[in-house]
């Protein structure tokens, strides 16, 4: 995993805030240890309320400065975090849980950042590539962000409860290079979220092939926020100053969507037209134990994890 977590790149950011979780221990109030801290990020639509706590003051308010540095892959800002060069990251839960299980690593989950919905996590192809429903994926190249992680066990587990045998083949390739690499015909199809799935329907004509929130995925929890056990132990004030703005920055981008499309072209190359026709899932305010429980359990039960993972024990509160 360390091996893949190499290519980087570089952003900003500002102030932060947010409630919940509940692995390390500690008094709930008090004064921040660290009042600056950064955050290491994607340029996808589930980080929106991120950048919305910082224009919001929401974080300033809470006494926290918070910057953010973009990457593009979701492992790529983990070296840097185990090393103490970004305090969070984000990304899929997926990918943490199975380093966490397999003692790669040990993060606590700090908040819930996107619940996938029906056209915010799909496949897509090209028209006229013969791949027009689930069961035409078997055998075919998918591009995925990273092997092994919510893409793959999502796909996995809609095309098993869909009784398909066959699997694709997984290509690891960063969001913004997956257009170009389905147009190119490197890969048959493309496992996106937003906005890369408006991008490659409106540049390439894309058509979707399958929803990857449905059936055993339906309403599943996508990524999260990580800090390191160790940062969560020793400025535990600090991290429940981020959880605390981010709940509310999140239950904020619930009521009002067209601020979570207007604030996206800071973060993202895309143009405010292109923004304001991306689909949004939901933003959850709160850690929901429960949803992330199910996402492990499905990890195990299609062999993604070799024995039941107990969430709660890596969730920070």
């Amino acid at each position: 995993m360390l091996a893949g977590a190499c290519s980087s790149g570089s952003g900003s950011g500002s102030p932060s805030s947010t409630p919940t979780s509940t692995a390390a221990s500690g008094s709930s109030s008090g004064a921040l240890e660290k009042t600056t801290i950064t955050v290491g990020t994607l340029p996808v639509v589930d980080v929106a309320p991120l950048f919305l706590a910082i224009k919001n003051g929401y974080f300033a308010q809470q006494g926290l400065t918070v910057k953010t540095v973009l990457a593009q892959q979701s492992t790529a800002t983990l070296p840097d975090l185990l090393h103490g060069v970004v305090d969070i990251i984000t990304g899929n839960y997926t990918t943490y849980f199975l380093g966490d299980a397999r003692h790669t690593f040990s993060l606590d989950v700090v908040g819930m950042g996107f619940t996938c919905v029906p056209d915010t996590f799909e496949i897509l192809a090209l028209p006229g590539s013969g791949i027009t429903k689930p069961a035409d994926l078997a055998g075919k190249t998918v591009a995925v962000n990273v092997v092994n992680n919510i893409q793959t066990l999502a796909t996995n587990a809609i095309l098993k409860a869909d009784g398909v045998t066959g699997k694709p083949v997984y290509v690891p390739i960063p969001f913004p290079d997956m257009i170009a690499a389905l147009k190119a015909h490197r890969v048959d199809a493309i496992s996106v979220v937003e906005p890369f799935i408006s991008g490659a329907k409106h540049s390439a004509g894309a058509v979707t092939v399958m929803s990857e929130c449905q059936g055993p995925t339906a309403n599943i929890p996508v990524s999260g926020y990580y800090t390191t056990a160790a940062f969560a132990q020793q400025y535990p004030n600090t991290a429940r100053a981020f959880q605390r703005a981010m709940a509310r920055a999140q239950a904020y981008a619930n009521a009002n969507p067209q601020a979570v499309k207007a604030i996206i072209p800071s973060f993202v190359k895309i143009t405010p037209a292109a923004a304001d026709a991306v689909a949004l899932g939901i933003f959850p305010p709160s850690i929901d134990t429960s949803a992330l429980q199910k996402l492990a359990d499905l990890m195990f039960s299609n062999g993604m994890l070799a024995s039941p993972f107990q969430v709660s024990s890596i969730v920070f509160k």
